[in-house]
């Protein structure tokens, strides 16, 4: 029988954090004015690094946090543009979605402990936070994260192209490569595997899979994120999303341990078999 995910009960490292969280008052929160009144405290401007480049992470310890977003499932209500097209599925793919979503997503790999990579790295099913730690001086970003089995994100900016390899031997997370757009990071990944959904509702994600992702602090206690989903294996063009993750100020990602008896290759037969009757 299947086994959720452990991170998202309630543990004793959860209240923990939960406890810390509310103990520290937030970058913008509000300040007892003389008299009883209350004044809002001014949010500080988004901070920069020495090169000029925003910086997306921690300023100092005493300036420490994380990004957090709210659990998306439904990505159509999240599209940029042609919203009223809805999601450009492939019959194949829009008849695997709906047949993950009547079996209410019992075979979601995260649920197995297996790592969202892409677009779903950013909303979890357990919407588990995440931080940027940006190293200018090696020419790279290295995103790590709460859940997702300790998951980190190489980001290259040092003008490399994504390699032969990548496509090669296809991994979870993919390759990925980045470049400043003013104020906005721009990450492209591909050479994703086909071990795990694009979204927690059951949306497909092949081999084809390529992500460009836009991350931008918009202030200090936003941080707005727009991906472009181009899967030519899955979808009949490219198609946008996009929302916006809040500063959690104060907080550090807590240890989640997500190691279940993994048979990933043997744990879904009946998905298998329908695959092999949807694709072309």
């Amino acid at each position: 029988m299947r086994n959720p995910w452990i991170a998202e009960s309630i543990t004793v490292a959860s209240v923990a954090a939960l406890v810390l969280f509310l103990a520290v008052p937030s970058e913008a929160a509000p300040q007892t004015q003389q008299g009883g009144g209350q004044a809002a405290r001014p949010m500080p401007p988004v901070p920069h690094l020495p090169d000029g480049t925003p910086n997306l992470g921690w300023l100092d310890p005493a300036h420490k946090g994380v990004w957090k977003t709210e659990r998306i499932r439904d990505y159509s209500a999240q599209l940029i543009e042609r919203k009223e097209e809805g999601i450009p599925y492939q019959p194949w793919a829009k008849a695997l979605y709906e047949y993950r979503t009547k079996t209410q997503q019992k075979d979601d790999p995260e649920g197995f402990c297996l790592p969202p990579g892409g677009i779903l790295a950013t909303t979890n099913r357990t919407s588990a936070p995440w931080e940027f730690l940006q190293m200018p001086e090696q020419k790279r970003i290295v995103r790590i994260f709460e859940g997702g089995s300790h998951m980190w994100q190489v980001i290259y900016m040092d003008g490399r192209p994504h390699p032969q390899e990548a496509y090669d031997l296809p991994t979870w997370m993919g390759h990925s490569v980045g470049h400043w757009e003013g104020d906005t990071l721009v990450v492209d990944t591909a050479g994703f595997n086909e071990g795990h959904w694009l979204s927690t509702s059951g949306d497909v994600r092949t081999s084809q899979h390529h992500l460009i992702e836009r991350f931008t602090r918009v202030d200090y206690n936003t941080l707005r994120y727009e991906a472009t989903i181009d899967d030519p294996g899955a979808y009949t063009r490219p198609f946008k999303v996009g929302w916006n993750l809040t500063w959690n100020a104060g907080q550090d990602l807590i240890e989640v341990v997500c190691t279940e008896n993994n048979k990933y290759p043997y744990l879904y037969p009946d998905e298998e078999v329908l695959l092999k009757q949807l694709q072309p």
